[in-house]
């Protein structure tokens, strides 16, 4: 059987923001679905029963979702994916705010609140059948799990590599790079700060022609 016919469903990658015993845990996932739209919004999630974020949302009885976008840096997909909470503090190392007591990420495409009402086990997973206590628009488009599958899976590997050999995520440099000519900005004045009219010294494209990375 090959089980890559499975990423050619179209569901996305999101990230789990809940508390275990008044700490942060999360995690990221990818089998979450809306069940039914009224005459309440419902969804079911399915979390690794081993996992940490698991017992969290048993305890809790609630999550947030933080649904990834297109252009979502790597490296939020590995460090909610590629550790444990029992060994990390995953939301220190990420942008993020709170709404109700848990953390969502800074920025996604949309996010939603989530109560669960009943949960079933099966054999490795638990499935949380959840209502929609709220939900907000974010910015950009959904992550499809194909498209991670095929273009940010190897560098979410890399960026958690990075991150283990010792470069918090904290520190690593947003760049501004021309998409002309690829020059990279790397003046003393914050990119932002510069003014409109500011021209690449290569190729003299204007500053709208730069895109953070």
């Amino acid at each position: 059987m090959d089980l890559t016919a499975l990423y050619k469903i179209s569901y996305g990658v999101y990230v789990i923001g809940t508390k275990l015993d008044g700490k942060d845990a999360g995690c990221t996932v990818d089998a979450f679905i809306q069940s039914t739209n009224s005459p309440v919004p419902t969804v079911i999630l399915c979390s690794i029963q081993a996992n940490q974020t698991n017992k969290a949302i048993k305890q809790t009885g609630e999550f947030t979702v933080s649904v990834l976008p297109t252009d979502v840096d790597p490296f939020i997909i590995a460090n909610f994916g590629f550790q444990s909470g029992r060994d990390s503090d995953k939301w220190a190392n990420v942008e993020h705010k709170y709404v109700g007591g848990l953390p969502v990420l800074e920025k996604a495409a949309s996010f939603l609140r989530c109560k669960v009402t009943d949960y079933k086990e099966l054999s490795t997973h638990t499935a949380f059948f959840c209502e929609v206590v709220d939900a907000w628009q974010g910015e950009g488009e959904p992550l499809i799990y194909g498209d991670y599958q095929k273009n940010l899976k190897a560098k979410a590997q890399e960026a958690f590599k990075a991150f283990k050999e010792g470069q918090p995520y904290s520190q690593q440099e947003e760049k501004w790079v021309c998409t002309v000519c690829g020059y990279v900005y790397s003046g003393d004045v914050p990119f932002e700060e510069l003014p409109e009219d500011y021209k690449c010294p290569i190729c003299a494209a204007p500053k709208k022609a730069f895109k953070k990375q």
